[in-house]
């Protein structure tokens, strides 16, 4: 009797070892972005709303300098986006830049100068037009509505803040020369970051190969982070947002962060017209 039970506790574990495998490998894309999406809200409550309006404070700090404070604006709508970012820098005062579902538009933060975060934008503009930018933050995120738009590819797993998550490798619909990766916590499928990478390789030159040793490396980093997820009404939605710029070229590097803590979030506000025009704004 004794050994039959043994026989049966070692067939159910075997049994139940042989589910959980099973579970994982149907733990594909389509399954972990339905459930991210529910991490927002329902069906119902996601349709209900279709525009936003998210006010932050900010802190932007450029390496080892003072942090500059200010105000964080984003507008979007299912359409497009509009992020505007006032500090208190007489040289870095106001940034804006925006996406209508036609045209990128990245302003100047003095005459003929765009920002570090700017010229990102203007070099890599998917990250605007499939609203990629601000997460779910934004009506416009990327992952909110995927048909005809991006190859999305699952990535394993990976640990990010101490989280387990789900890595998901995301391309653009025409392609990309960036390499974009989204995670979403493999507890609660909320998206808790966004990497965007590019690596230009050092290449030889037509001056011979003593000229091509001055040739190196550069590498181009940009991470959102989110955090802090609370109600906003009828979405949970992050409280906390990072974006972190690094760019670094041999042994050079330059660092750059803004951080938001989200004050306001109102929903279903009329837009008007131009409300992604930001010379209009």
């Amino acid at each position: 009797m004794k050994i039959l039970k043994f026989s049966i506790l070692c067939m159910l574990t075997v049994l139940s070892a042989g589910a959980n495998t099973l579970f994982a490998q149907k733990m594909n894309v389509e399954d972990i972005l339905a459930k991210h999406l529910n991490s927002i809200g329902s069906v119902k409550n996601r349709d209900s709303v279709k525009t936003r309006i998210i006010v932050s404070d900010v802190e932007f700090l450029l390496q080892a300098q003072n942090p500059i404070n200010g105000k964080f604006v984003m507008a979007s709508s299912t359409e497009g986006a509009i992020f505007g970012i006032n500090l208190e820098a007489n040289n870095y005062r106001l940034d804006k830049f925006s996406y209508d579902g036609k045209k990128i538009r990245v302003g100047y933060i003095t005459p003929g100068l765009r920002s570090i975060l700017g010229g990102f934008i203007l070099s890599y503009e998917d990250v605007l037009k499939e609203g990629l930018l601000g997460g779910t933050l934004s009506s416009s995120w990327a992952l909110l509505k995927t048909e005809g738009k991006p190859k999305l590819t699952y990535g394993g797993t990976d640990k990010i803040n101490g989280k387990e998550t789900y890595v998901i490798e995301y391309s653009p619909k025409g392609g990309a020369d960036i390499d974009i990766k989204i995670f979403l916590d493999k507890e609660n499928f909320r998206h808790v970051r966004t990497e965007y990478n590019k690596v230009i390789a050092a290449r030889m030159s037509g001056g011979g190969i003593d000229r091509s040793a001055t040739q190196v490396e550069t590498r181009y980093k940009v991470i959102e982070d989110f955090s802090n997820f609370k109600k906003f009404g009828v979405l949970t939605l992050p409280g906390s947002y990072k974006i972190e710029h690094s760019f670094g070229r041999g042994g050079l590097s330059t660092k750059a962060e803004w951080k938001f803590k989200v004050t306001d979030a109102s929903f279903n506000q009329p837009l008007g017209d131009n409300a992604f025009d930001i010379d209009a704004n």
